[in-house]
């Protein structure tokens, strides 16, 4: 499967960031409708983040959501709860791999293994680690952004397994 490009993903986040509040609630349902599980995935672990976290993890599940839907159609199949379990392990099992190794071999891996999807991959670390345009809001605590991260990957890779392209 080729990785989406580049031009989509901004092109999608970009659409996605001027929705009404309306249309995001209405998108959401969407979602909800169509991967249940995802999104109780994402509510359920972020449902003791800060408000800001929890409401970005969610945002952030619909641009990636639509990425999807976009870079390869309609034809994402329905994704289970022991998918995304089986997925958010294996993601845990690799970051902890990654602690301990040398500089050089974690740049290698983070190159070759981090995701299929390295556009969509970037979009969530640039998120991740964007200030707030809120001048009254705190950055994101470093914590509740790995957190974030291995989520979102999680549904990046549960979405990219269950995608025909």
């Amino acid at each position: 499967m080729k990785p989406i490009p580049a031009d989509l993903v901004d092109e999608t986040w970009q659409e996605i960031a001027l929705y009404s509040p309306d249309r995001a609630t209405s998108e959401m349902m969407e979602l909800g409708k169509m991967q249940p599980d995802l999104l109780s995935f994402i509510l359920e672990l972020t449902e003791d983040l800060g408000e800001p976290a929890g409401e970005l993890g969610i945002y952030m599940l619909l641009v990636v959501y639509h990425i999807f839907r976009k870079g390869y159609g309609k034809t994402i199949r329905q994704i289970t709860p022991e998918e995304i379990i089986r997925c958010h392990e294996e993601n845990e099992r690799l970051m902890e791999s990654l602690e301990t190794a040398h500089e050089k071999f974690f740049n290698k891996v983070a190159e070759t293994q981090l995701s299929p999807q390295p556009y969509v991959i970037k979009y969530v670390v640039d998120t991740l680690s964007e200030a707030p345009e809120d001048e009254d809001s705190e950055p994101l605590a470093e914590e509740d952004s790995g957190f974030l991260f291995m989520l979102l990957k999680t549904v990046i890779d549960v979405l990219n397994r269950n995608t025909n392209d």
